[in-house]
């Protein structure tokens, strides 16, 4: 046996442990719990981690010391346990590094596309309000007059025929020749399937 490293192998003490002798345990902890804090310590980053990971080494003792009649070296035993344990840790860490930095990816794609999309709509609702001023002015006087206090003001016919001093019919008439001309001019902007 080296100097300074403990060396728990025989057939009694794995006897007491399986039967639940609390003072072998507690031993068992004194003997191994810095030793294998430092194994974990050199797989895992943080402190906290690796204390975590040797007290799970003792847990699952505890929780399967029926079955350690099988364990012919605890040394040996305990120090590959906790290996895998930080392993075991690490793999999981990987995975939720993976999924963390998925997730971010694929908010920040939507979130592109969002942004993206929007600004497209405004360049395009932009567009069709400078296209929607202009073909207004593009109709002839009268016309546009009718139209302005039909769509803008928000008058009714019989209304703006009292205002100007024309009949219903009339306004009628220059309202569809007005909404006629608008289809016209707005043609890229209105759907195929109107």
């Amino acid at each position: 046996m080296k100097k300074g490293q403990p060396n728990i192998n025989n057939e009694l003490f794995l006897s007491l442990l399986e039967k639940g002798e609390k003072c072998a345990f507690e031993t068992l902890f004194r003997l191994y719990y810095t030793k294998l804090l430092q194994i974990a310590k050199g797989y895992l980053v943080y402190q906290q981690e690796a204390e975590s990971i040797v007290q799970n080494v003792f847990l699952k003792i505890w929780e399967n010391k029926e079955s350690l009649g099988d364990v012919s070296n605890i040394n040996n035993y305990l120090y590959t346990m906790t290996k895998n344990l930080c392993l075991d840790q690490l793999k999981h860490e990987k995975v939720k590094r993976n999924y963390i930095d998925n997730s971010y990816r694929i908010k920040s794609e939507i979130q592109y596309k969002f942004i993206h999309d929007e600004a497209a709509s405004l360049l395009l609702e932009n567009e069709l309000e400078g296209k929607i001023i202009q073909s207004i002015e593009l109709l002839p006087e009268k016309c546009k007059n009718i139209f302005k206090k039909s769509r803008l003001e928000g008058l009714k016919h019989g209304e703006i025929a009292a205002q100007l001093g024309i009949s219903h019919k009339t306004v009628d008439n220059h309202i569809t020749t007005a909404l006629r001309h608008m289809r016209f001019h707005l043609r890229e902007f209105i759907s195929i399937s109107q």
